[in-house]
């Protein structure tokens, strides 16, 4: 065998090569994509950024709203008082009647008016009534779950709050330090969420009790969207989420809106890698989220928690690591072209483009 021959016999292995690893890769993507939009495996993003560890951490928790539910548990005196004309409150009227959640008892009002609005209950009066009724009932028990809890709440806020103090003020490095700090914090976390769990089931209960109150043809108008609390709470995710399809596994709120994020992003970069469309465009947008997955779970061996022997072992470069590292390869090499639709692409528009900005660069390589 010639020379030229066997050159180009290597060169048909390494660009099928590439083709598979492009077109595997971007099935693990796609993949992934499609499996978070079934609504029974309940993904989200929280709970695999709410373990980020290593030197960036606090960035990725800045993407979840209310982690370890402190702004949900903020407490506060129900005071009742007369007001006059004006909507002042008359002087020694104020009558102390309990506690309650503020941040969630104000969203529930809220979604209480829009409720009464967009089913038209000031023309049902005794509908209207029922529901409130059923209202004043969910609102009480929120303001007995406060009472029977406050000092309970009150002394793990205090606790964590020293605890967050702590941590800012001392930097201790040693391990025995770190692996209690990080198992403290998932405990306040845990803990948290577990105090706000049972007033956000409330809210839950609310809704499908107000919704089962409605005629069929009151609910032809549709269902509000869910109550969200606090920072949580996204306008704008609130109209994505009536769309098409993308109802059927977004939640209403800014993590709803996260989650929408990477679930579609996966699915279109996995998408374009099988198809070899725009390919370099979707590999580099593969690369960038692999750097935050690395960054997130920091590979490094003396950070804690340390990876299961589960899921094998490793030092600096892990499974997350290889895969940005083969994207990144796909980004500089014309991949598409060879068995992908970048090859009508570049022939239709690509070498034009070049033309004009007078960019001169080799064709990919035709394998017969």
């Amino acid at each position: 065998m010639s020379k030229t021959k066997t050159c180009g016999c290597y060169a048909a292995i390494v660009i099928t090569l590439i083709v598979i690893l492009r077109i595997g890769v971007g099935w693990h993507f796609l993949y992934e994509g499609i499996w978070k939009t079934d609504p029974s495996n309940e993904f989200s993003a929280k709970g695999f950024l709410g373990m980020a560890k290593g030197p960036v951490k606090e960035f990725y928790y800045m993407f979840l709203p209310d982690l370890g539910g402190e702004e949900r548990l903020q407490m506060a005196e129900v005071v009742r008082a007369a007001v006059n004309k004006d909507g002042e409150i008359v002087k020694d009227t104020r009558q102390r009647i309990g506690w309650t959640l503020p941040v969630i008892e104000r969203e529930w009002y809220k979604y209480y008016g829009e409720y009464r609005e967009k089913y038209d209950l000031i023309n049902d009066e005794a509908r209207l009534a029922e529901a409130r009724k059923i209202f004043d009932q969910y609102v009480l028990s929120l303001r007995e779950y406060t009472l029977e809890n406050r000092e309970d709440i009150r002394a793990f806020l205090a606790s964590k709050r020293r605890f967050e103090k702590r941590i800012d003020a001392t930097k201790n490095e040693a391990e025995y330090q770190r692996i209690r700090d990080w198992d403290d914090q998932i405990k306040y976390r845990n803990e948290g969420e577990k105090f706000a769990k049972e007033p956000v089931a409330m809210g839950e209960n609310l809704q499908l009790d107000l919704w089962n109150l409605l005629t069929p043809e009151q609910r032809k108008a549709g269902q509000l969207s869910e109550i969200t609390y606090g920072e949580n709470r996204c306008p704008l995710m609130e109209c994505v989420a009536k769309l098409p399809w993308i109802n059927t596994f977004a939640e209403p709120s800014t993590m709803g809106f996260l989650d929408l994020m990477v679930t579609v992003g996966l699915s279109a970069i996995g998408l374009c890698l099988m198809l070899g469309l725009c390919t370099r465009l979707a590999a580099f947008g593969g690369a960038l989220f692999m750097l935050n997955v690395v960054l997130s779970q920091y590979p490094w061996p003396t950070v804690y928690p340390y990876p299961s022997d589960m899921i094998g072992h490793s030092m600096i470069f892990n499974k997350d690591s290889v895969e940005l590292l083969i994207l990144l390869v796909l980004t500089v090499v014309p991949a598409g072209r060879w068995g992908g639709l970048d090859w009508f692409l570049w022939n239709l528009f690509g070498k034009n483009v070049c033309k004009w900005y007078g960019v001169e660069e080799s064709e990919a390589p035709v394998v017969a």
